[in-house]
Formats: structure tokens, sequence, C-alpha cells
């Protein structure tokens, strides 16, 4: 009966200790999930750490925890914690934190007699009195996590063997914790990246628009200077105009042959001195005139804002290559006139994917460029179609300039690399525009010989109903 009994014994204590480590590994299990979730659902570096730090919280009951990693020869730095005072303080490696950070956990009974710690107990917010040290690798370097609790020697050698055992599992959290770190940071540095790529746009499109604005001044101001000369006309003869209307009503309200003689004779005067029938021709000519001056400005303001307003229009709307590059041509006119030859050939292609300001902020900067390299003047020819083959749109932007030496092609489209003398470029256009390009979907490419001239070759995927330009790309 007394060795039954003894057998029993043994079998419950064994149930005990399965039941011990099937809700140790039950534990180790829920706190893997938990950050595996927190390392999938992490918007940020301090939002990555807090979710840990909760999943730790679970297992040893801390009241403060942080890390600390090598900082120099003989000292630690605590580089996340749960209390910020605690960030940044540097920590000196004594016998128990050496033995932590080189080979296995390490419990102190009482830490206010810590040299180590004295220095650093008036930063937290509890009387801190027992801590656990708890080895990991981070960085592909030894690191400690300290947990601190209240109690004076609450952390037992339980906890060290609880340490022990989820070391592993601590070491997994922390190398995933930096390969999620790793990817927050190249999103951040993608997000960064857009920021100022932005920002190099509309710094070069401010820089477009301070050397077209002289240009576009003039264009403007020409139709305005004869829209008001054709006003100053138009006050001038209004009297001649008034003067004949009471001529009028005065021959309407005449009641005798006499009164209507005298006014026949007032009306025979005021033609031969206004001569009616030139007036009416005049004043129909100035009308045209007018309206085209109007229209000319009311094109050049339509240019400009397509340049410089592209804000409202989404990411996948459709442009027009022969459109953008009327508009162009309207703000550079001014580059280009009285020097440079226009030929075109633009054939009706259809529509590709990108934003017309971004578009026509390209065009500009291909058609200064081919107007700076023609000083002394020649022909820019312009030809568009259709590559139903390749299913794209193609734009040759040629000029017959002064051409690029073959050593300085590679660069071209480098950031701040130019072949313009000092003071006449920034070395930002080509390579925008190679990135405004590329953000459609297409490809730019130069073909130049010195002496001869320069090609520049942009080719534009055809937008398909339903399809974005990165969706035809994957699927092509």
């Amino acid at each position: 009966m007394t060795k039954d009994y003894e057998n029993l014994l043994e079998d419950l204590a064994l149930v005990y200790r399965l039941k011990e480590q099937a809700e140790a590994h039950k534990r180790e299990s829920d706190a893997l999930l938990e950050g595996t979730r927190a390392l999938l659902t992490a918007k940020n570096e301090k939002d990555l750490y807090d979710k840990i730090f909760h999943i730790f919280k679970k297992l040893y009951h801390y009241k403060a925890c942080f890390v600390l990693e090598n900082d120099s020869q003989g000292t630690l730095c605590c580089t996340n914690s749960t209390h910020a005072p605690l960030l940044g303080t540097l920590w000196q490696i004594d016998d128990t934190l050496s033995r932590a950070v080189k080979s296995s956990p390490v419990a102190l009974f009482n830490i206010t007699s810590q040299p180590s710690w004295k220095q650093h107990l008036h930063l937290f917010d509890t009387s801190v009195k027992s801590v656990l040290y708890c080895p990991f690798n981070v960085h592909q370097e030894r690191a400690v996590i300290v947990f601190c609790h209240d109690t004076l020697g609450f952390y037992t050698q339980e906890y060290v063997d609880m340490a022990n055992r989820y070391r592993t599992f601590t070491e997994q959290i922390a190398m995933s914790m930096q390969a999620k770190l790793m990817a927050l940071e190249t999103v951040r540095l993608k997000e960064e990246k857009a920021k100022v790529e932005k920002s190099l746009i509309d710094a070069e499109k401010m820089a477009s628009l301070g050397l077209l604005a002289a240009g576009v001044a003039h264009e403007i101001n020409n139709p305005i200077a004869f829209i008001n000369s054709n006003m100053h006309f138009l006050k001038n003869v209004l009297p001649a105009l008034s003067s004949m209307q009471n001529i009028v009503l005065s021959l309407a309200a005449s009641v005798s042959d006499s009164e209507r003689n005298h006014i026949m004779k007032q009306a025979i005067k005021w033609k031969q001195e206004n001569k009616i029938d030139s007036l009416s021709d005049e004043i129909a000519d100035i009308c045209n005139e007018s309206e085209d001056g109007l229209n000319r400005v009311n094109d050049i303001i339509t240019s400009l804002r397509s340049f410089s307003h592209d804000a409202d229009i989404s990411e996948d709307d459709t442009v027009n290559v022969s459109e953008c590059v009327a508009h162009a041509l309207r703000l550079v006119n001014s580059e280009l006139k009285h020097k440079v030859k226009i030929v075109q050939d633009l054939q009706d292609t259809p529509l590709v994917y990108g934003k017309t300001g971004k578009l026509n902020q390209v065009l500009v900067n291909l058609f200064v460029n081919a107007a700076q390299a023609m000083d002394s003047g020649g022909i820019l020819t312009l030809i568009s179609a259709e590559n139903k083959k390749d299913k794209c749109v193609y734009l040759k932007i040629q000029d017959t300039g002064c051409g690029i030496e073959k050593h300085e092609l590679p660069k071209l489209f480098e950031p701040f690399y130019t072949t313009k003398p000092t003071g006449k470029g920034t070395g930002l256009g080509l390579y925008i525009s190679f990135s405004i390009v590329e953000a459609m979907g297409g490809s730019i490419s130069v073909e130049s010989e010195v002496n001869v001239g320069t090609t520049f070759t942009l080719t534009f995927p055809i937008a398909k109903e339903g399809k974005k330009p990165h969706e035809n790309a994957a699927s092509a």
C-alpha cells in the first residue's frame, strides 16, 4: 500500500512537472505569437519597442525595463527603455554585468549596494531594488535586457531559469526587431527621398518659371499693349458715334421738311468728317484683333497653369503628348522665336498616364536646353508617333545645336551634373526630367554628336482603361 502511495505521488509529481512544462511552452508560444503580431503591426521604432516591452511585462513582471548595448570599452549605453530618463545613460560594466554580457542571466537580490547602480537610482520614478540581467545578441553583438522590480529579491532562481529558457525566444525577437527596424528605416528613407525629390522638382519648376518669366511677360504684354491701344481708339471714336446717335434721334423727332433738311445737312457733314464705311471696318478689325490677343493671353495663362498647378490631377490621369508640346512651346516661345525654326510632325497618338504639369516641366526643360544649344540659330524638330508593336507613344526632340561630348552622355542624367557654363544651369533639369518620365512608366534616352546636334527620345506606355503603368509593367 505504501509503495502504491509513493508511486502515486511520483506520478502526480510527474503530472505537475509536465503541466508546468506545458504551461511554460504555452506562455512561450503565446509570447512568440504576440511578438510576431507586434512585429507585423508596428508603425515605427517607438511603437515596436513599446509592444515588445509589453510582451516581456507578462513574462518578467517588471516595474521598469531597458536595453543596454555596447558603447565603448567597459561601457554600455541604454538605447531603449520603458522609462524615458534612462535613455542615453552610460553604465560601467562591473562583475555581475560582465557575467550577463558574456554568458548567462544574472539575478541581483539588492542593487542599492551596487556601485554601478547608485548613480542611476535617482532617475527611476519607483524605488528599484532587485534586477534581472538577460543577455541576448543584437546587431551581431552582445547586449543585455534589464528587468527591474521594487521588491527585494523578487527575481529568484526561477526567473533565472525562465530567462535561460526564453533566451532563444528573446534573441529571435531581437533579431526580428532589427529586421523590422531596417524595414521601417527603408520605408522612412523612401518617404524622405520622395519628399526631397518633390522639393527638387518644385525648385526646378520655380527656376524654370524664373527663367521664362521675362519672356512670358513679353508674350502677354504684346497683345495687352495693342488691346490697350484699341481701347483708346474706341474711346476716341465714341463721341462721333454718340453724335451720330443724336442726329438719328433728332431725325426721328423732326416734324417739318425744313427741320429734316437741316438734320440731313448735319448727317452729310458727319459722314464727310468720319467716313462711316472705313470706321465700321476699323471697329470690326479692332474687335477681331483684340479677340485674337485675348485668346493668345488665355492660351499662355492656360499653359502656365498646366505647368505650375497639377495638384488637382490624380496620379492615374491621362495626358495628351501633343497638347503638352503645344503648352510647352507657348511658354518657351520667347526663347525660340527669331533664332530657332520649329518643325513639327506630331501624329494623333493615344493618351498616356501621367500629370500634365509634370510632363510640361520635362518638355520646357528640354526645349530651353535645345534653345541654349542653338544660341546662334538652328532647327528644332518635334516628332511624335505611336509604336503599336511596343504599345507605346514616343516623342523625339531633335536640335541642330552644339551637341554633347560622348564621354559626357553617361553622366547626363546624374543630379548636379551639367555641361553648361557656371551660372547657366543647376544640373538638376535632366535628372528631374528622367525621374518624372520614369515615374510615368516611361523612359528617356539621348543621342548626340558634337557640332551636329542632339536628340532626346521620350517613350511612354499607352494608357489602358482600368490599368495603371506599374500594372502594365507587371503583366509584361
